[in-house]
């Protein structure tokens, strides 16, 4: 491996550090550099807190609560946070499902590549939607059909208010939502 010698100013490095979440990484210059050179790189290290523990709990909490707060007071949503249900998991937002939506929520998670929690998140929601029909029985009320609902994850985007969050769903069922606006629209013009 070749070592490669760079002087970078060291206000350009706790810019960089704190624009990507890193300013608490490292106590050098050098080591924080060296982070912020990982992460652009996209071979940033699994770093400890990002696998458990009480601050990334916290971090998803508080994401939670912003989103349904945001969808509440800016749209006139009535959400609130789903209790956790382990096997029986309909994502962390309460009040939509009549609406036939599951909606969770995924705050920023250092240490971990976008393209591993994305496919993590869309499972979780994968495995939601099948959990409608059970949920549904055991609170003792018929289930929405399972074709009338559509999950989608909430990720957080370091920096931006929450409105600019990216909201992510299977294309099959973006698709769906597409052709109900289409039927939709023509139903309008008829």
């Amino acid at each position: 491996m070749a070592q490669v010698t760079i002087r970078i100013d060291s206000d350009l490095i706790e810019q960089a550090a704190k624009a990507l979440g890193l300013e608490h990484v490292a106590d050098t210059n050098g080591a924080r550099a060296a982070a912020v050179l990982r992460e652009v790189a996209g071979t940033r290290p699994r770093l400890a807190a990002a696998g458990g523990g009480a601050a990334p709990k916290r971090a998803g909490r508080v994401w939670e609560a912003s989103i349904i707060t945001y969808a509440n007071t800016e749209y006139g949503m009535r959400w609130d946070k789903g209790p956790l249900r382990g096997a029986r998991d309909l994502l962390d937002v309460t009040g939509c499902l009549p609406a036939g939506w599951l909606v969770g929520a995924k705050a920023k998670e250092r240490g971990t590549t976008g393209g591993y929690r994305l496919t993590d998140a869309m499972d979780q929601a994968a495995r939601a939607l099948d959990n409608v029909p059970k949920v549904a029985r055991s609170l003792g009320f018929a289930a929405p059909d399972v074709a009338d609902v559509i999950p989608w994850q909430v990720f957080q985007r370091p920096g931006s208010p929450v409105g600019r969050a990216y909201a992510v769903t299977e294309f099959d069922h973006m698709l769906r939502i597409c052709q109900m606006r289409y039927d939709w629209d023509q139903e309008r013009k008829a």
